[in-house]
Protein backbone atom coordinates (compact mmCIF):
# COMPACT_ATOMS: atom_id res chain seq x y z
CA UNK A 1 0.00 0.00 0.00
CA UNK A 2 2.77 2.61 0.80
CA UNK A 3 5.15 1.68 -2.46
CA UNK A 4 1.52 2.19 -4.39
CA UNK A 5 0.72 5.63 -2.86
CA UNK A 6 4.45 6.51 -3.27
CA UNK A 7 3.93 5.85 -6.65
CA UNK A 8 0.71 7.99 -7.04
CA UNK A 9 2.32 10.91 -5.67
CA UNK A 10 5.35 11.01 -8.13
CA UNK A 11 6.57 14.68 -8.48
CA UNK A 12 4.99 15.89 -11.18
CA UNK A 13 6.98 17.69 -13.99
CA UNK A 14 5.80 19.48 -16.81
CA UNK A 15 7.73 18.58 -20.07
CA UNK A 16 5.97 21.02 -22.71
CA UNK A 17 2.95 22.87 -23.31
CA UNK A 18 1.34 24.80 -26.47
CA UNK A 19 -1.50 25.70 -28.81
CA UNK A 20 -2.95 23.20 -30.95
CA UNK A 21 -5.20 24.81 -34.03
CA UNK A 22 -6.74 22.70 -36.85
CA UNK A 23 -9.23 23.94 -39.72
CA UNK A 24 -12.64 22.17 -40.36
CA UNK A 25 -11.61 18.29 -41.44
CA UNK A 26 -8.33 18.43 -40.20
CA UNK A 27 -8.29 15.61 -38.05
CA UNK A 28 -4.96 14.48 -35.44
CA UNK A 29 -3.92 10.89 -36.58
CA UNK A 30 -3.57 8.06 -34.09
CA UNK A 31 -0.73 8.87 -31.67
CA UNK A 32 0.48 7.89 -28.40
CA UNK A 33 3.21 9.65 -25.71
CA UNK A 34 5.42 8.34 -23.12
CA UNK A 35 3.73 10.87 -20.39
CA UNK A 36 0.67 11.98 -19.57
CA UNK A 37 -1.25 14.37 -22.46
CA UNK A 38 -3.62 17.07 -20.65
CA UNK A 39 -6.00 18.90 -23.31
CA UNK A 40 -8.56 21.80 -22.76
CA UNK A 41 -10.24 22.47 -25.76
CA UNK A 42 -11.14 26.09 -26.45
CA UNK A 43 -12.97 26.12 -29.69
CA UNK A 44 -15.12 23.48 -31.94
CA UNK A 45 -16.52 20.61 -31.72
CA UNK A 46 -14.07 17.25 -31.45
CA UNK A 47 -14.52 13.48 -31.25
CA UNK A 48 -11.64 12.10 -29.40
CA UNK A 49 -11.03 8.23 -29.68
CA UNK A 50 -8.63 7.47 -26.38
CA UNK A 51 -7.77 4.07 -25.67
CA UNK A 52 -10.88 1.59 -25.95
CA UNK A 53 -13.53 5.08 -24.86
CA UNK A 54 -14.55 7.72 -27.34
CA UNK A 55 -15.35 11.26 -26.03
CA UNK A 56 -17.40 14.19 -27.52
CA UNK A 57 -15.40 17.47 -26.56
CA UNK A 58 -16.65 20.81 -27.09
CA UNK A 59 -15.57 24.11 -25.54
CA UNK A 60 -14.45 23.55 -21.65
CA UNK A 61 -13.84 20.07 -21.87
CA UNK A 62 -10.65 18.71 -20.21
CA UNK A 63 -9.61 15.40 -21.95
CA UNK A 64 -6.70 13.64 -19.56
CA UNK A 65 -4.82 10.98 -21.27
CA UNK A 66 -2.23 8.70 -19.58
CA UNK A 67 1.05 7.59 -21.22
CA UNK A 68 1.08 5.05 -23.61
CA UNK A 69 -2.49 5.49 -24.58
CA UNK A 70 -3.68 5.59 -28.35
CA UNK A 71 -5.70 8.63 -29.09
CA UNK A 72 -6.87 11.14 -31.60
CA UNK A 73 -9.32 13.84 -32.47
CA UNK A 74 -11.71 14.24 -35.30
CA UNK A 75 -13.69 17.04 -35.97
CA UNK A 76 -15.63 19.16 -38.83
CA UNK A 77 -16.01 22.36 -37.29
CA UNK A 78 -12.10 23.01 -36.53
CA UNK A 79 -10.77 23.46 -33.02
CA UNK A 80 -8.20 24.62 -31.14
CA UNK A 81 -7.11 23.75 -27.75
CA UNK A 82 -4.55 23.65 -25.25
CA UNK A 83 -2.28 21.10 -24.44
CA UNK A 84 0.26 19.88 -21.70
CA UNK A 85 2.69 17.15 -21.43
CA UNK A 86 3.36 15.77 -18.19
CA UNK A 87 5.73 13.55 -16.45
CA UNK A 88 3.56 11.59 -13.48
CA UNK A 89 2.66 8.37 -12.45
CA UNK A 90 0.30 5.97 -14.72
CA UNK A 91 -1.49 5.55 -12.28
CA UNK A 92 -1.90 9.20 -10.95
CA UNK A 93 -5.80 10.12 -9.71
CA UNK A 94 -6.65 12.17 -12.38
CA UNK A 95 -10.13 11.84 -14.24
CA UNK A 96 -9.81 10.97 -17.89
CA UNK A 97 -12.73 13.75 -18.81
CA UNK A 98 -13.79 16.83 -16.78
CA UNK A 99 -15.36 20.18 -17.45
CA UNK A 100 -14.34 23.76 -16.81
CA UNK A 101 -16.61 25.97 -14.42
CA UNK A 102 -18.20 29.10 -15.66
CA UNK A 103 -15.73 30.74 -14.21
CA UNK A 104 -13.29 29.46 -16.39
CA UNK A 105 -10.97 28.32 -13.69
CA UNK A 106 -9.02 25.32 -15.76
CA UNK A 107 -8.85 27.51 -18.57
CA UNK A 108 -7.17 30.11 -17.35
CA UNK A 109 -4.03 27.84 -15.52
CA UNK A 110 -3.97 26.15 -18.73
CA UNK A 111 -3.70 29.17 -20.49
CA UNK A 112 -1.18 30.47 -17.60
CA UNK A 113 1.03 27.55 -18.04
CA UNK A 114 1.16 27.75 -21.81
CA UNK A 115 2.58 30.99 -21.24
CA UNK A 116 4.93 31.14 -18.57
CA UNK A 117 8.88 31.08 -19.20
CA UNK A 118 9.61 30.79 -15.32
CA UNK A 119 10.40 27.81 -13.58
CA UNK A 120 9.39 28.17 -10.02
CA UNK A 121 5.84 29.65 -11.33
CA UNK A 122 4.69 26.82 -13.93
CA UNK A 123 5.74 24.19 -10.57
CA UNK A 124 3.15 26.17 -8.75
CA UNK A 125 1.09 26.49 -11.42
CA UNK A 126 0.94 23.15 -12.52
CA UNK A 127 0.59 21.59 -8.31
CA UNK A 128 -2.91 24.05 -9.05
CA UNK A 129 -3.71 22.26 -11.81
CA UNK A 130 -3.02 19.22 -10.20
CA UNK A 131 -5.31 19.71 -7.11
CA UNK A 132 -7.85 21.22 -8.96
CA UNK A 133 -8.16 17.79 -11.50
CA UNK A 134 -8.13 15.47 -8.67
CA UNK A 135 -11.01 17.33 -6.83
CA UNK A 136 -12.80 17.31 -10.37
CA UNK A 137 -12.34 13.50 -10.06
CA UNK A 138 -13.99 13.49 -6.88
CA UNK A 139 -16.75 15.32 -7.82
CA UNK A 140 -20.03 14.51 -9.16
CA UNK A 141 -19.74 13.90 -13.13
CA UNK A 142 -21.03 17.41 -15.08
CA UNK A 143 -23.17 16.53 -17.95
CA UNK A 144 -22.47 17.32 -21.58
CA UNK A 145 -25.62 19.51 -21.47
CA UNK A 146 -24.58 20.89 -18.52
CA UNK A 147 -21.12 21.88 -19.33
CA UNK A 148 -22.76 23.43 -22.79
CA UNK A 149 -24.82 25.88 -20.33
CA UNK A 150 -21.40 26.44 -18.47
CA UNK A 151 -19.35 27.81 -21.34
CA UNK A 152 -22.65 29.81 -23.23
CA UNK A 153 -22.75 31.38 -19.66
CA UNK A 154 -18.85 32.14 -19.68
CA UNK A 155 -19.27 33.29 -22.80
CA UNK A 156 -22.51 35.64 -21.82
CA UNK A 157 -19.76 36.98 -19.33
CA UNK A 158 -16.70 37.90 -21.63
CA UNK A 159 -18.58 39.29 -24.48
CA UNK A 160 -22.20 40.60 -23.35
CA UNK A 161 -20.57 43.81 -24.54
CA UNK A 162 -20.63 43.41 -28.21
CA UNK A 163 -23.81 42.69 -29.18
CA UNK A 164 -23.72 39.20 -29.09
CA UNK A 165 -26.47 37.04 -30.47
CA UNK A 166 -27.22 33.73 -29.39
CA UNK A 167 -26.70 32.08 -32.90
CA UNK A 168 -22.90 33.21 -32.87
CA UNK A 169 -23.01 31.72 -29.28
CA UNK A 170 -24.13 28.16 -30.31
CA UNK A 171 -22.16 27.80 -33.54
CA UNK A 172 -18.44 28.56 -31.24
CA UNK A 173 -20.20 25.57 -29.14
CA UNK A 174 -20.79 23.53 -31.77
CA UNK A 175 -25.02 23.13 -31.21
CA UNK A 176 -27.58 24.33 -33.14
CA UNK A 177 -29.46 27.35 -31.24
CA UNK A 178 -32.35 25.05 -30.47
CA UNK A 179 -30.61 22.48 -28.94
CA UNK A 180 -28.71 25.41 -27.08
CA UNK A 181 -32.27 27.02 -25.88
CA UNK A 182 -33.27 23.32 -24.75
CA UNK A 183 -30.60 22.71 -22.55
CA UNK A 184 -31.27 26.28 -21.00
CA UNK A 185 -34.80 25.67 -20.71
CA UNK A 186 -34.22 22.05 -18.82
CA UNK A 187 -30.95 22.92 -16.78
CA UNK A 188 -32.06 26.72 -15.96
CA UNK A 189 -35.51 27.06 -16.77
CA UNK A 190 -35.13 29.72 -19.36
CA UNK A 191 -33.89 30.68 -22.06
CA UNK A 192 -29.97 31.81 -23.83
CA UNK A 193 -31.20 35.07 -24.26
CA UNK A 194 -32.74 35.78 -21.08
CA UNK A 195 -29.66 34.93 -19.19
CA UNK A 196 -27.89 37.03 -21.82
CA UNK A 197 -30.04 39.93 -20.64
CA UNK A 198 -29.71 39.05 -17.36
CA UNK A 199 -25.81 39.57 -17.57
CA UNK A 200 -26.35 43.19 -19.46
CA UNK A 201 -29.08 44.25 -16.93
CA UNK A 202 -26.44 43.61 -13.84
CA UNK A 203 -23.71 45.04 -15.84
CA UNK A 204 -25.77 48.26 -16.68
CA UNK A 205 -27.36 48.57 -12.80
CA UNK A 206 -23.84 48.40 -11.83
CA UNK A 207 -22.62 51.20 -13.85
CA UNK A 208 -25.83 53.09 -13.18
CA UNK A 209 -25.21 52.35 -8.88
CA UNK A 210 -21.47 53.29 -8.96
CA UNK A 211 -20.29 55.67 -11.68
CA UNK A 212 -21.88 59.16 -13.11
CA UNK A 213 -21.04 57.84 -16.95
CA UNK A 214 -24.12 59.26 -19.07
CA UNK A 215 -26.88 56.49 -20.53
CA UNK A 216 -25.42 56.52 -23.73
CA UNK A 217 -22.22 55.46 -22.51
CA UNK A 218 -23.88 52.59 -20.05
CA UNK A 219 -25.66 51.15 -23.00
CA UNK A 220 -22.71 51.26 -24.88
CA UNK A 221 -20.82 49.19 -22.49
CA UNK A 222 -23.29 46.87 -21.69
CA UNK A 223 -24.45 45.52 -25.04
CA UNK A 224 -27.61 47.95 -25.20
CA UNK A 225 -28.36 49.13 -29.12
CA UNK A 226 -29.23 52.55 -27.77
CA UNK A 227 -30.52 54.37 -24.54
CA UNK A 228 -34.05 53.70 -25.58
CA UNK A 229 -33.03 49.91 -25.48
CA UNK A 230 -31.20 50.24 -21.91
CA UNK A 231 -34.02 52.50 -20.41
CA UNK A 232 -37.02 50.02 -21.49
CA UNK A 233 -34.43 46.81 -19.84
CA UNK A 234 -33.68 49.28 -16.73
CA UNK A 235 -37.69 49.82 -16.21
CA UNK A 236 -39.17 46.00 -16.90
CA UNK A 237 -36.74 44.92 -14.05
CA UNK A 238 -36.71 47.73 -11.41
CA UNK A 239 -40.32 49.77 -12.09
CA UNK A 240 -38.28 52.80 -12.78
CA UNK A 241 -35.77 54.44 -16.17
CA UNK A 242 -32.36 54.68 -15.37
CA UNK A 243 -32.25 58.37 -14.71
CA UNK A 244 -34.92 58.15 -11.78
CA UNK A 245 -33.33 55.29 -10.35
CA UNK A 246 -29.73 56.96 -10.23
CA UNK A 247 -31.69 59.81 -8.46
CA UNK A 248 -32.92 57.67 -5.87
CA UNK A 249 -29.65 55.83 -4.96
CA UNK A 250 -28.11 59.28 -4.71
CA UNK A 251 -31.03 60.73 -2.20
CA UNK A 252 -30.36 57.38 -0.27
Amino acid sequence: MQKATALMHKSLRLLGAGVHTAPPGKDYPLHAHTSWELVYYVRGRITCPVGEETYAATPGTVLLTPPSTWHAEQSRTGYANRFLQVDAASAHPWPRLCYDDADHTLGRVFDALVRENNEELRALLLSELDLRLRQAAAAPPTSPAEQLVIEAERIFEERFAIGLRITQVAADLGISPSGLRAAFTRLRSTSPQAALQAVRLRHALSHIRNSTLPLQAIADLTGYHSVSHLTRHIKAATGSPPGALRKFILEQ
